[in-house]
């Protein structure tokens, strides 16, 4: 009887002790593109709405990449060429009506 609850111990410890699986980080080259995917989505969904009023949409659009460009400030990934290089892209990205 012992045995069996030194066993079950024994299990109970290797559970909470066995090595973790490692999760495959990603490189910053991947992470800046989803960063730059995900804002290129953003800008679709928020703006599609004023495709047909250019002030507007200009308006919005700049409101948009001041965001954009106020998080990437905060985010390690990027340091300051790359927000201006990502916002450069941001700027010429065309809206898909």
């Amino acid at each position: 009887m012992e045995y069996l609850i030194i066993l079950i111990m024994l299990g109970f410890l290797y559970l909470i002790l066995k090595p973790k699986p490692k999760v495959a980080s990603k490189s910053k080259i991947q992470k800046q593109d989803e960063i730059f995917e995900e804002y290129k989505r953003i800008m679709d969904k928020e703006l599609s709405r004023f495709v047909d009023d250019k002030p507007l949409l200009k308006q919005r659009k700049t409101a948009l990449l001041k965001r954009f460009a106020n998080e990437l400030n905060r985010n390690l990934f990027f340091d300051v060429d790359e927000i201006r290089e990502l916002i450069n892209k941001l700027i010429k990205y065309e809206i898909k009506e």
